[in-house]
């Protein structure tokens, strides 16, 4: 059988995008967490974030308005090397298949390129 893309040995299907802006780490996740910044990507996150490390990382479930269940979520927030650039990771887990993976991919990918222009400026 054929590796397909996405599917974890134990805990379904996965996603996860990473873009790196041109900003340091406080400016970026300040930008992503203001009011402004969470009408772009915060539809269907649960805001009672099971883990909320500032500066570092959230993690919560999410829900895709076309999904009936619910995915784990993180996103976290990673300084780069090079002075004044940090790098946003985004990873879902626990889809139940393919389909989900492919409508969750196009989903953060819009968000990823949306809030980037955003953050950018």
């Amino acid at each position: 059988m054929k590796n397909k893309t996405g599917l974890t040995k134990d805990t379904g299907w996965q996603f996860g995008i990473r873009r790196t802006i041109p900003l340091p780490l406080e400016n970026v996740w300040n930008i992503f967490f203001s009011e402004e910044g969470l009408k772009y990507w915060a539809a269907g996150v649960d805001q009672n974030f099971s883990t909320y490390k500032e500066f570092s990382h959230i993690r919560t479930k999410w829900k895709h308005k076309n999904f009936n269940e619910k995915a784990n979520l993180q996103i976290r927030f990673i300084p780069s090397k090079t002075a004044g650039k940090t790098a946003v990771s985004i990873h879902v887990d626990q889809l139940l298949n393919e389909s989900q993976r492919e409508e969750t991919q196009k989903h953060w990918s819009a968000i990823m390129k949306e809030i980037t222009g955003l953050i950018a400026g």
